[in-house]
Parts: C-alpha cells; sequence; structure tokens
C-alpha cells in the first residue's frame, strides 16, 4: 500500500512509462503479476485506522530497487534480514531474494496483496534466487514483531508520518546494543521523520534516500560504514 506523495513530494522520483514497462516485463519473465494500481476502493479488506491515508499500491520500478539496493556493503547484507513494509503483490521481496540476505521477509496490511504476493511466491520461474528463506506476512507494520539481529528495511512510501513514527520506534527500541539497521526509502516524502531520530544519511541517489542507524554500542561502524563511504 502507498500514501500518495503531497507537498513534500514535488521533486521525489516517480514510476515512469519506462519504469513500467519494465516491470511488465518483469512479471512476464519470471511469471508473476506485481505490475498493477490499485485504489482502496478496489479492495474489499480495507478498512479501519491503519488504511487511513494508503491509498494506493504501485511497485517499486526493478531498475530504482537495484540501485538502492547497491548502496549496501555485502559484508553487512549477509548478516542482515531484509524486511518489506508495504510489501505489496511482492515485487520487491522477490528482487530482494536475489541477494545472500539472511532472511527476506514482507509485511502486508491488504490480505488481497498479501494473497497475491504468496502466490507470486510460490510461482515465480527463473529468480536468481540466493536467499532461500522468504516470506510474507499479513498485518499491521505498526504491530509487527521484527526479527532479532541486524536489518535493512525497503519503504516505497507505504504509510503517513505518524504511522511511520510508530513503525520506526517499534523497529528501533525492539534492537540489541549490538544490532543495526539500514533503511532504503523510494519515495522519501517523510523524511524529517528519519532527522527526529539519530540516523545519518549513507546516500541521496535519484531513486531516493539510504539512511542508517547507528547501533548503541558503535559496532556499526565497523561492520557497515566503511562500506557504505566507499561507494
Amino acid at each position: 500500500m502507498r500514501a500518495v506523495p503531497g507537498r513534500t513530494g514535488q521533486n521525489l522520483p516517480r514510476v515512469t512509462g519506462n519504469g513500467r514497462a519494465a516491470g511488465r516485463r518483469f512479471d512476464r519473465d519470471h511469471g508473476v503479476t506485481t505490475q498493477a494500481l490499485f485504489f482502496l476502493s478496489q479492495l474489499g479488506d480495507a478498512g479501519g485506522p491503519a488504511y487511513a491515508r494508503a491509498t494506493h499500491y504501485e511497485p517499486v520500478p526493478v531498475r530504482s530497487f537495484r540501485a538502492l539496493l547497491s548502496h549496501v556493503p555485502e559484508p553487512f547484507l549477509r548478516t542482515s534480514v531484509f524486511v518489506d513494509v508495504g510489501s505489496g503483490m511482492g515485487r520487491a521481496v522477490l528482487l530482494a531474494s536475489e541477494y545472500p540476505f539472511k532472511q527476506v521477509l514482507g509485511i502486508e496490511l491488504s490480505p488481497s496483496l498479501h494473497a497475491i504476493a504468496q502466490t507470486n511466491l510460490s510461482s515465480a520461474a527463473d529468480i536468481p534466487t540466493r536467499c532461500r528463506d522468504v516470506r510474507l506476512r499479513c498485518g499491521d507494520a505498526r504491530r509487527a514483531r521484527f526479527p532479532k539481529g541486524d536489518l535493512v528495511i525497503f519503504l516505497f512510501n507505504p504509510f503517513d508520518d505518524e504511522a511511520l513514527r510508530c513503525v520506526l520506534d517499534r523497529i528501533l527500541s525492539s534492537r540489541s546494543d549490538w544490532d543495526e539497521v539500514l533503511l532504503l526509502y523510494y519515495v522519501p516524502v517523510h523524511r524529517d521523520v528519519l532527522l527526529e531520530r539519530e540516523s545519518e544519511t549513507v546516500a541521496e541517489p535519484a531513486e531516493g534516500l539510504v539512511t542508517r542507524f547507528p547501533a548503541r554500542r558503535g559496532l556499526f561502524a565497523n561492520k557497515c560504514s566503511a562500506g557504505c563511504r566507499s561507494r
């Protein structure tokens, strides 16, 4: 589910016609359905406060996702769990499985989109999978239990600023003193929320924003910072 950008999103990246064409090609090549636009009025399961600002689904462009992920140093990537918050039909989850994460997890609010993602995951063909532990979970990310250890969090503007604060607080409060978080934010409409916390900008590519939340004991600098700076 995606929140529609407001005034703060005027100069942010958009899904272009070329991006949609590449998305349709991705679907054909792998026998899945991820390229679509769904409004809440088309989803019979929509309702409740969690849906208040999530107005439509649209997948991240394939090239943009890979460009953002290129800013994650491979040593850190190998120790991390990838989490797509607002995983929709599962495109980012499928793409993330091409990398050697410890685990890949998608969390989606809509049961309808979650069901499509489950079908895609089970039927996808010819994806060069490097992570064998890929999971999908249906529920409200504000109440989700996030995996322990290092995390790479992916966001495609899934909700409003209040929900983002809640999710970030939930993630960060559940980390141990040694855990590290790297956040990949496509269409970072609410980047100001990140500035309210002890975050550090790793990169600001055309595709969005890469931010890190240092480990409280300082090990983040040893495991990730050098690799991030070298890119």
